[in-house]
């Protein structure tokens, strides 16, 4: 990327993103607000502060925080590198991923563009899966990238990389999605399948250069698995397996869950059958799997239905939803409301239908209007 435009618009969106306490949800609202990262952080404490989510000490931050020298030899790191980088909202940016809570506002790829208006399905599952697993989820891969379907995983041990290899094995199209930045090979065991991947699809991630891999990376990698597509396969997931925080992504995404079912006993089988248990498609072929896939795609792909008439306050709860599902206790916060106030509008949006309940008390744009 050598356009000295885009270069900028680099710089300061990894500037912004930067400041303590600015997450995706916070930049998405900031710049909706301002119109670019660059106009954020020109802007005052007390313009700042009247955005949803952003209290005195965060609009100070940005302020105060925002490092532009730092972030101009990161942007031209990414440039040496050689890395395609896609912006929120951006012709590039993979179009499903427009629409998950905690969007990345920036992603970066290394290999072929990726094909927003194909099907692609998510395989994951255990890095310790059993012979069998493990050889379920390579014919699965096969077989649908043989169908022209896009398999998505996340390159980790086990799983994930049958998944990719089964892709590649039948001339299909893969995404990997790393926890890690792109430079930095994880596990390094996968650096001859990483290779293949970029000749013959596509890697991601919305890592900054030399990002090791920390405790919250597979969780954060997760939702966008599971946001590029429109379903997710579990194969062999125990009890507190990482595959399964990607599948409650899914369900939150409004993406299909499809799980492979195991004996009763299995260990590494818990996680998938729980899920089936709790509504997911049990699954067990690929067939299974492109019988739907029609019925999956239409739906996720459909433009959200015309908001009815609202009042200010409703619309600015809204924002307050629009990136992930959020309790009344944090809107009451977000929006210096009370409690009380906060149900009477939630209730009122619910009627019109705008907005639904989620367990715990949580809060969602409904689907039509996403």
């Amino acid at each position: 990327m050598t356009n000295t435009r885009e270069t900028t618009r680099l710089r300061d969106t990894i500037a912004l993103m930067s400041v303590p306490g600015i997450g995706a949800g916070r930049f998405h609202r900031l710049v909706a607000e301002f119109g670019s990262p660059s106009q954020v952080m020109a802007a005052s404490v007390s313009a700042l502060q009247r955005v949803p989510g952003i209290g005195t000490e965060t609009a100070k931050a940005i302020a105060t925080s925002s490092d532009i020298s730092t972030a101009e030899k990161m942007a031209e790191s990414i440039d040496r590198l050689g890395w395609q980088v896609h912006f929120h909202g951006d012709p590039s940016y993979p179009a499903r991923l427009l629409s998950i809570p905690q969007a990345p506002p920036i992603l970066f790829s290394k290999g072929m563009p990726f094909p927003s208006d194909a099907i692609s399905i998510a395989i994951v599952g255990t890095r310790h899966p059993t012979d069998r697993g493990k050889q379920f989820a390579q014919t699965l891969a096969s077989e649908l990238a043989s169908n022209g379907v896009i398999v998505v995983s996340g390159m980790a041990e086990g799983i994930d990389s049958a998944a990719h290899r089964g892709a590649l094995e039948a001339g299909g199209f893969t995404a990997a999605v790393w926890g890690t930045s792109l430079d930095v090979v994880y596990p390094p065991s996968n650096r001859e399948l990483a290779r293949r991947i970029e000749e013959r699809g596509v890697l991601f991630s919305e890592n900054l250069p030399n990002t090791e891999l920390d405790k919250g990376a597979f969780p954060n990698r997760n939702r966008i698995i599971s946001g590029l597509t429109v379903g997710v396969v579990i194969v062999e997931a125990g009890d507190k397996s990482g595959a399964l925080i990607t599948a409650q992504h899914a369900i939150e995404q409004g993406r299909d869950v499809y799980a492979v079912p195991g004996a009763p006993d299995a260990k590494m089988s818990v996680g998938a059958n729980g899920l089936i248990k709790q509504g997911a498609k049990l699954i067990t072929c690929a067939q299974d799997i492109m019988s739907e896939i029609s019925m999956s795609a239409s739906s996720s792909m459909r433009a959200p239905a015309p908001l009815p008439e609202m009042t200010e306050t409703e619309r600015s709860i809204l924002v307050c939803l629009v990136d992930e599902p959020r309790q009344i206790d944090q809107i009451s916060r977000d929006m210096h409301l009370s409690v009380s106030e906060v149900m009477e509008f939630l209730l009122a949006l619910e009627l019109k239908g705008v907005v639904k309940e989620l367990s715990g008390k949580r809060f969602v744009i409904s689907e039509e209007y996403r």
